[in-house]
């Protein structure tokens, strides 16, 4: 068996048994790494924040390659060490006991090694874009939308954008061979033709999006101290423009945030900060796409709140942390049709003297478990 004593965090996330514990917590493993812990607990702080890296890596809708988990690995120590440590009440799911863990494992989800353009010297982001554009074969394209509805427009690779009010878009007439880039000013929705060998960039004033294949929305109005980047679909990597304008550089300072559907990004003050969207969607599979209202629907009879909580996680693909053991014999017994997604949370919560705080566009579980089942 390892010597778990001296393992890093690289160590951590890297090793087999520790990785399906995460994932899939089999008793022999809980009962394990809980006496391990228990046994050693000045090593809690980096255990929860390797264990809490797989799990936000395993939900991400895209594979990482070994070269990006690696980038990500090097941002997180990074951040690790430039963040202060603030500590904060979290119940990790499946552990019996209150744990305190540093909001850095929780504020760490980013998916880094994205290089891009960067405007230099005297050049502004919108026509040092152009003059990158101009290069390729057939110079730039230029959309503004100066009515009230949304302008449908459709890109040299078939990919569409919904480009709202008062929102300008440019971009080549034919992309290059390496990756696809468009520059926007304003706001717009795009559904994005998948093509995992180029990757898909959309720029603004304070941000860079970076996908292979899914659809969100981006809205960076020019003057506006906020820009928001907003999944509905697949998987978004944001970054902000490292301070000295080199593309060969990252930004160490504001390490890259990974999303997924149901969640969003806000930078103000050039900060990132990731949270939930006001009113998440179940998260349709392409058998399930004409049947979004039936996702919706919910029926429960003395069903353990563990299995309730699983329903809600696989349905909106959102992470629930909660102590299993502390919630054995908790039963609900609910239709649930019309509710929001936080309805039904606070609705469960009150059926189990429970409270949910949203961390870093993840749920948490505040339980003093069951005086009976309901």
């Amino acid at each position: 068996m390892p010597d778990y004593i001296h393992y890093t965090f690289d160590d951590f996330v890297q090793d087999e048994r520790f990785r399906n514990w995460a994932l899939t917590d089999p008793p022999a493993d809980r009962e394990f790494w809980s006496s391990w812990l228990q046994a050693n607990p000045d090593k809690l702080d980096l255990v929860l924040a390797a264990r809490q890296f797989v799990i936000n890596m395993h939900h991400a809708h895209d594979e990482l390659t070994e070269d990006e988990l690696d980038t990500e690995l090097s941002r997180l120590r990074i951040a690790r060490e430039q963040s202060p440590v603030e500590e904060v009440p979290v119940r990790p799911k499946r552990f019996g006991m209150w744990l305190r863990v540093a909001a850095t494992v929780t504020l760490i989800a980013g998916l880094g090694g994205w290089f891009y353009w960067h405007e230099t010297g005297n050049r502004s982001p919108i026509t040092g874009f152009k003059q990158m554009a101009a290069q390729q074969a057939g110079g730039v394209k230029e959309v503004t939308n100066d009515e009230d509805a949304p302008r449908l427009v459709q890109l040299p690779d078939g990919s569409l954008v919904t480009l709202k009010k008062g929102s300008r878009i440019s971009f080549p007439a034919t992309f290059g061979p390496q990756e696809r880039s468009v520059f926007l000013a304003g706001e717009a929705f795009f559904d994005i033709v998948r093509r995992p060998k180029h990757p898909f960039l959309v720029y603004t004033n304070q941000l860079t999006t970076k996908v292979l294949g899914t659809s969100f929305t981006v809205r960076a109005y020019e003057g506006d101290k906020e820009a928001n980047v907003i999944v509905r679909t697949g998987k978004v990597s944001v970054f902000t423009t490292p301070p000295d304008g080199n593309p060969a550089t990252l930004d160490t300072k504001n390490p890259a945030v990974i999303l997924t559907p149901n969640q969003q990004v806000t930078l103000e003050d050039k900060q990132l900060k990731r949270t939930l969207i006001n009113n998440p969607e179940p998260v349709l599979k392409p058998a399930e796409a004409t049947g979004g209202s039936a996702l919706k629907t919910m029926v429960f009879e003395r069903t353990p709140v563990v299995s309730v909580f699983k329903k809600l996680e696989s349905t909106y693909g959102i992470v629930i942390n909660y102590d299993a053991d502390l919630l054995t014999g908790c039963e609900l017994s609910a239709d649930f049709t019309d509710e929001s997604f936080f309805d039904r949370l606070d609705l469960i919560c009150r059926a189990t003297d429970s409270r949910f705080e949203v961390i870093d566009a993840q749920v948490v579980i505040y339980s003093k478990g069951c005086r009976q089942t309901r």
